[in-house]
């Protein structure tokens, strides 16, 4: 099952291996390049990682190389539920891909939730920080 909000390297990593070992990478190694060592040493960026799961990375990946990105990706929630629901997939399927309640699915897929509104009285964080410098 991939996930949207991750890069295509890292939705492979989570299909064999799973979603901790992902969020481990995430965690401790944000924004690396890591090239996969056919053997475990402490020069290489996975030695950061538990040993058990630097074992399994290098076990199922030796000799490639990945991005880890530094945060997830942002998506538009209702064009990827009706995406997902043009393959095919239940709410329930949908609501466990995108990390929201199938409730929430049902309303993206019949276009009930409403655009955020601003507050135009509201100054904007980056003009705040222009502000301060």
């Amino acid at each position: 099952m991939t996930d949207p909000r991750l890069t295509e390297d890292m939705n492979l990593i989570a299909d064999i291996l799973g979603m901790p070992i992902v969020e481990e990478l995430m965690q401790k190694l944000p924004g690396i390049e890591i090239k996969v060592p056919t053997l475990w040493t402490k020069e290489n960026p996975l030695s950061r990682l538990s040993r058990e799961t630097a074992d399994l990375i290098i076990s199922n990946f030796p000799g490639d190389k990945f991005y880890v990105p530094t945060r997830l990706q942002p998506f538009d929630k209702k064009i990827e539920a009706r995406r997902l629901a043009d393959e095919g997939k239940s709410p329930l399927d949908i609501a466990l891909t995108l990390r929201i309640s199938e409730r929430y699915v049902r309303m993206l897929l019949a276009g009930k939730v409403l655009p955020r509104r601003f507050d135009e009285r509201q100054l904007d964080i980056e003009d705040i920080i222009d502000l301060v410098r």
